[in-house]
């Protein structure tokens, strides 16, 4: 699995909502019932139709271009992926991909997704060796991650709020 296939198999990848038309404006509301514009979605977005979710791009007016123009109407269901924080997305990208996957894995394992991160610095920007912090809420619980690398391993140290911990290392090779 690549890791773009990876991460929109994440639970919570996604923020889901429905389109109205309100004032000649088209207003996207999202799952908590928030109001957003359409302009200010990201560019790329699902449909939902004819029971699939299909691939497509906003274009102006009310349109998405899926394999032809699509003119949106009220109650058509939308998605798009969640944004990650800016350190986050760098840090991920940073990791081989032996220890994205073994993150991942550890983060899953514990019912969290790679989409529940709060918080991430990235002190692999600054430097070769150190420790990079994270905090994930996956709304039950609460998980600090350590991250801890050098030219030979990273380890990824994960405690929850109620002190249970677990300690994952890849070497690099």
């Amino acid at each position: 699995m690549d890791r773009l296939k990876s991460l929109r198999a994440q639970k919570r990848a996604y923020i889901y909502g429905v389109v109205e038309q309100i004032n000649e404006q088209w207003v996207f509301f999202d799952e908590e019932d928030e109001a957003h514009e359409l302009a200010h979605l990201p560019e790329e977005v699902e449909l939902f139709r004819f029971g699939q979710w299909i691939k497509g791009w906003l274009g102006e007016d009310g349109d998405v271009y899926v394999a032809e123009r699509y003119t949106l109407k009220n109650g058509d269901r939308l998605r798009y992926v969640k944004p990650l924080p800016h350190a986050y997305e760098q840090w991920l990208s940073q990791l081989p991909d032996h220890a994205f996957f073994h993150f991942i894995h550890l983060v899953n394992e514990w019912h969290f997704s790679v989409y529940d991160c709060l918080y991430c610095y990235n002190y692999m920007l600054f430097a070769e060796k150190g420790v990079n912090f994270l905090i994930f809420d996956n709304s039950v619980d609460m998980c600090n991650v350590q991250h801890y690398f050098d030219e030979k391993q990273h380890r990824f140290e994960l405690t929850l709020q109620t002190g249970k911990k677990v300690i994952g290392v890849q070497l690099d090779y």
